[in-house]
C-alpha cells in the first residue's frame, strides 16, 4: 500500500507547538490542508504557509492533512500507527484517534509530538511537534479544532 509513504512525507512535514502561551481565539487563524478540505484554528499571532502553522519564533508547529477519497479512518489510523508510533494514547474511539509520540526522527525542533486523526469525511488528520514545557491545554485546544472545511 502507498499510503504510509504518504503519511511519511506529510509527517516530516509536521509542526512543532511549544512555547505557545496564548489561547486559540475564535477570531485566531485557520490552516488550510493543501486539498482545502480539512482545517485547523490556531491563535492569531502564528504564521500560516501551505498546510502548517507556525508558533511566533517557529517554537510550535501543527501540520493538517486529509486524507485521499476512498480512504477510511480505520486505514488512516492503521498507517499513522506506522509512520508515527504512539507512545500513550489520549483517545481511541469511533470519533478519533490522538495519542503521544516521540517527534525526535522528524527532523523537528521538537522532541514531543501529538497525532490526531478524526473520523470525517474526508478524513482529517493535524501532526504537532514541539519542546518539553510547551503548553498541552493551548495544545489541546489546536488539536480539538481539527475538521472538516465547512
Amino acid at each position: 500500500m502507498r499510503y504510509p509513504l504518504c503519511l511519511s512525507a506529510m509527517l516530516l512535514t509536521a509542526a512543532t507547538v511549544a512555547g505557545a502561551d496564548q489561547a486559540v481565539p475564535s477570531a485566531g487563524k485557520t490552516v488550510l490542508d493543501a486539498k482545502k478540505a480539512c482545517q485547523i484554528a490556531v491563535p492569531a499571532d502564528w504564521t500560516t504557509d501551505t498546510s502548517t502553522g507556525y508558533s511566533p519564533g517557529k517554537k510550535a508547529t501543527v501540520t493538517v492533512h486529509g486524507l485521499r477519497a476512498g480512504q477510511t479512518f480505520e486505514d488512516g489510523k492503521d498507517a499513522a500507527r506506522q509512520g508515527m508510533k504512539p507512545i500513550k494514547i489520549v483517545q481511541d474511539d469511533a470519533k478519533r484517534l490522538m495519542y503521544t509520540t516521540d517527534a525526535r526522527n522528524l527532523g523537528t525542533a521538537g522532541t514531543n509530538g501529538w497525532y490526531v486523526i478524526t473520523n470525517t469525511s474526508p478524513v482529517c488528520t493535524a501532526s504537532l511537534t514541539f519542546a518539553a514545557g510547551a503548553d498541552e491545554g493551548i495544545l489541546r485546544k489546536i488539536a480539538d479544532s481539527l475538521a472538516v472545511v465547512k
